[in-house]
């Protein structure tokens, strides 16, 4: 967390993207306002610099009622970096920050289609976060709605294929009960029995 953040700066910098209108500038305000009075309850500001020149700046926050849950406001690359991989940076730096703070996070974004241009196209998939929602057009013509999400570890598990699939009758058998089940005296299972 960063305590000698020029806010205008940010704003200016949202601005300049082309891809945020004016109310969500203002909105934008209101939340710097916000971290400056009480930085990281719940507001987490993030830049990323080029010697003195901001390249992209992110505000993160927690969910409330959520140990490891955060969502990302505002994640902007100045105009002028575009071209660069200054969103693959930022988004780094989102996870060292809340990795440094818990083992894991779960970290989720929504975003219009044009704001994740800003970032870079495919920034974000090839960063690790995966869409579970998409809505077309909603915010406009070709400007799509995103739900990504992100799950970070400051250790991966190391998580193991199942070398069979469960059996069907494993799943619905209730659990704790190992009872086998019975046959009459043709050899049938009663419950099949009592179907025919």
């Amino acid at each position: 967390m960063q305590e000698h953040v020029d806010t205008q700066e940010l704003e200016k910098a949202a601005g300049r993207t082309g891809v945020f209108k004016a109310v969500e500038i203002d909105l934008l305000h209101e939340t710097l306002l916000s971290w400056k009075n009480s930085p990281g309850d719940p507001y987490t500001v993030l830049e990323l610099r080029d010697g003195k020149s901001l390249v992209a700046f992110s505000i993160i926050s927690r969910i409330s009622g959520r140990e490891s849950t955060y969502d990302i406001r505002y994640l902007v690359v100045d105009r002028d970096y575009r071209s660069t991989e200054g969103g693959k940076h930022l988004l780094q730096l989102i996870d060292d920050e809340l990795l440094a703070i818990s083992s894991y996070a779960v970290i989720r974004l929504e975003s219009s289609g044009f704001k994740l241009l800003n970032i870079g196209p495919d920034t974000l998939t090839e960063s690790g976060y995966k869409i579970i929602g998409h809505i077309e057009s909603y915010y406009g013509e070709g400007n799509d709605y995103y739900y990504l999400i992100k799950t970070a570890y400051r250790n991966p598990p190391k998580f193991t294929k199942p070398e069979a699939p469960v059996p069907e009758e494993d799943l619905t058998k209730p659990e704790g009960d190992n009872s086998v089940p019975q046959n009459d005296d043709a050899g049938q299972d009663k419950s099949t029995k009592m179907q025919e």
